[in-house]
């Protein structure tokens, strides 16, 4: 097997060889976790892939080259919102226990989120009915088109 040289036909070894890790690391995290999940293996296909590499995976395990791999994980996966004790198990290699903690948390925050909505229709209704009752004017005819505006505008701000 041939070895992999620069346009200086230089071996591709190192510094320079962790500059272009750095650099594809650096690309994976740009394309983002669906389209470039950073791993050794997929870092490994790539840089082989571009000729880069022609080693084995081997070629990644040094322990600098690990910690590389690693903190880019690492920003990857943090840009998609986890929590401390799912960042925790993502660094130990439990991806998917964190992205199972990740869903159950945010269905469980989504529960929330409906609960307090049901409680603020309710408090609006509420009001409409005091109104109702305290004043001459049918309150729901005065808000409708109110409303009606708000959320068209919501919706055009999206």
């Amino acid at each position: 097997m041939t070895k992999v040289r620069n346009k200086d036909d230089k071996v591709i070894q190192g510094k320079e060889l962790d500059n272009y890790i750095m650099s594809e690391l650096l690309a994976m995290e740009r394309e983002g976790l669906e389209k470039a999940p950073i791993q050794a293996s997929t870092l490994h296909a790539r840089l082989k892939a571009k000729g880069i590499i022609n080693g084995k995976l081997s070629t990644l395990s040094t322990p600098a080259r690990k910690k590389m791999i690693e903190e880019a994980k690492q920003r990857q996966h943090s840009n998609n919102e986890l929590s401390d004790v799912e960042l925790a198990m993502l660094a130990q290699g439990r991806t998917g226990a964190a992205y199972i903690s990740k869903a159950e948390r945010l269905e469980k925050e989504l529960e929330d989120f409906k609960a307090k909505y049901n409680r603020n229709i309710l408090a609006v209704t509420d009001i409409i009915a005091q109104v109702d009752a305290a004043s001459p004017f049918n309150v729901e005819d005065i808000l409708a088109d109110d409303l009606i505006r708000e959320l068209a505008a919501k919706k055009r701000n999206k």
